[in-house]
């Protein structure tokens, strides 16, 4: 029997996995599990990959190359230093990552989990995806500090900064002021109650999203579309109930963009 084979049926044990509790999580054939077991088959890499992630070991430990593990930290400090770096509660990485609170507030308790539900809400392959994006994580304290604007503008061309409803952090640093959406126009790209982050310029690629202003009203946040053929200018909502606002330039409308769309923050998210 290779390394391989003997590992996979020694690590399935410690779990408390059947070969068809295993199986499923793989979804192979639990008959085909049972070749890799007594040595007559192996997996491929891809699979490979899979067990050792949901049987929490290396994957040189599972083919044996290594005799061996290194110490690593329980999975309790683990999360709860992620949670930390991240500068969120248990009920917003639960929500995040879809893991059930119950589940997560047991794993910091360093309590029991149903090793078939541990690996059915691969638990382990979602920690390690956040542990990659780690390094891109910026903190609070080095973001760049935006003011969130209830009112874009008031049909001058400058932001309304009188009406700062507080405050937003920008983790990109490439934003100079947030938008709280209000109504459905640009629903369902942006809806009633998200933050959009803008960046103070007064051009854009047609069709981004931008901040403009027409005619003298209110700025509005649409779709800008560009055509040089025609000369015409159109600011497009996302949804068809709302009207388009088009502007023929030779007829010397007054308009302008006030800031382009860098990013948005769902509060579905």
């Amino acid at each position: 029997m290779s390394k391989l084979a003997e590992r996979l049926k020694e690590l399935r044990n410690v779990k408390g996995l059947r070969q068809s509790d295993l199986a499923e999580l793989l979804n192979v054939p639990r008959s085909t599990l049972a070749t890799w077991e007594t040595g007559k088959f192996n997996p491929d890499l891809k699979t490979i990959e899979k067990l050792s992630e949901i049987l929490g070991v290396s994957i040189d430990y599972l083919l044996g190359k290594i005799d061996k593990e290194e110490h690593t930290e329980p999975l309790s400090i683990r999360l709860k230093k992620l949670r930390a770096l991240l500068g969120i509660t248990q009920e917003q990485f639960a929500k995040r990552s879809e893991i059930p609170l119950e589940i997560i507030t047991a794993i910091e308790n360093d309590q029991e989990v149903d090793p078939v539900v541990f690996m059915k809400l691969d638990i382990l392959g979602t920690l390690l995806t956040f542990e990659k994006l780690k390094d891109r994580i910026v903190p609070f304290s080095e973001m760049k500090k935006i003011p969130i604007l209830g009112k874009i503008c008031a049909g001058n061309g400058e932001p309304a900064y009188e009406e700062i409803l507080g405050y937003a952090y920008d983790p990109r640093g490439n934003s100079d002021f947030s938008l709280l959406v209000k109504g459905d126009s640009m629903s369902p790209k942006f809806n009633d109650g998200d933050l959009v982050y803008v960046k103070k310029q007064t051009h854009a690629r047609s069709g981004q999203y931008v901040v403009a202003y027409a005619n003298g009203d209110e700025c509005i946040l649409r779709r800008y579309i560009h055509s040089n053929i025609s000369n015409v200018v159109i600011l497009e909502p996302e949804n068809p109930e709302y009207e388009k606002v088009i502007l023929v330039l030779r007829d010397n409308p007054k308009w302008g963009i006030i800031g382009v769309v860098t990013g948005k923050y769902s509060k579905e998210i």
